[in-house]
């Protein structure tokens, strides 16, 4: 008891100057300070069974062209949801910084880059263009979805999951380009989940038309401004459960407090792969967060 009052005297409940954390009142971590909220692990949702999947020799040349080489690559590992919920309750939306007992630190561009591998200069990725989403899907999958698996203009993916599973002997190269464009689509779903963790949005799939252009669009700036707005989004509300690119978070974690980090026995990425696909081999550990943030 005495060591958790030492402890409480000397993070200090909130922000000395009110007049940059303005939304200090609003925030979760508030709340968890004074006694009014009890500390509540999120639920993590995650689409990561891409990551199970085994990839064709024959798509690899696109995955290159794209720029999806690296997250292709990243390998599985799962989520520690009370290692997320701690860094959301030290997270400022004012600054997108987390603020921590020895400073401030952020999740970079460049971090991004380095642990996913995916292009962070070029084009923005943004904006949506309304479409007759099941001809662009016949146009550039080469199959046209059912209806009741196309909501809105997002598209189920265990759709394409089912639709494109391993590519015959005798695809020609079109076929060949079709299964590496729902297989690109399939890895975004899992770096721009929607709430239901279970579709992914269509507006990706035209810039996906020429793999060779996809490369030049910052896909890894796209990722981070979506964790980011997650992130803020989780602090000053009472949500449960948190979605978007958690990986990245948990690996950046990992790489910048070994304190808390698993042990990996071959601290090198396999060949080919970003420097977060290391983690795949990591010896999963529990229960040391939470104490230690």
């Amino acid at each position: 008891m005495a060591n958790q009052q030492t402890r409480r005297d000397y993070i200090v409940p909130g922000p000395i100057d009110p007049e940059l954390l303005r939304l200090q009142s609003q925030h979760c971590f508030e709340g968890i300070w004074i006694g009014t909220m009890e500390h509540e692990v999120l639920t993590c949702r995650r689409q990561g069974n891409i990551l199970h999947a085994d990839i064709d020799d024959r798509i690899f040349p696109h995955l290159h062209d794209s720029g999806f080489i690296g997250i292709a690559r990243l390998g599985f590992f799962p989520l520690d949801w009370h290692l997320i919920s701690a860094f959301v309750e030290r997270w400022r939306l004012e600054t997108h910084t987390f603020m921590m007992p020895i400073g401030e630190c952020t999740i970079s561009l460049q971090d991004v880059g380095i642990i996913t591998g995916l292009p962070i200069h070029g084009s923005a990725v943004t904006g949506m263009s309304p479409a007759e989403w099941p001809e662009v899907c016949e146009l550039l999958l080469g199959a046209r979805p059912p209806p009741k698996m196309i909501r809105g203009h997002t598209l189920k993916l265990s759709w394409l999951t089912d639709e494109f599973g391993p590519i015959p002997h005798e695809a020609d190269d079109l076929t060949v380009l079709w299964h590496a464009r729902a297989f690109i689509l399939r890895l975004i779903g899992l770096i721009f989940p929607d709430k239901t963790n279970s579709r992914v949005n269509l507006m990706f799939l035209p810039l996906l038309e020429d793999l060779r252009e996809s490369t030049t669009y910052s896909w890894g700036g796209a990722c981070l401004a979506f964790l980011y707005r997650e992130l803020c989004r989780v602090a000053i509300t009472e949500a449960k459960e948190i979605s978007g690119p958690l990986f990245i978070l948990q690996i950046w974690a990992w790489e910048r407090f070994k304190i808390i980090s698993p042990s990996i026995r071959d601290p090198s990425a396999p060949h080919d792969a970003p420097l977060g696909a290391r983690w795949s081999r990591a010896r999963w550990i529990t229960e040391v967060t939470t104490h230690v943030l």
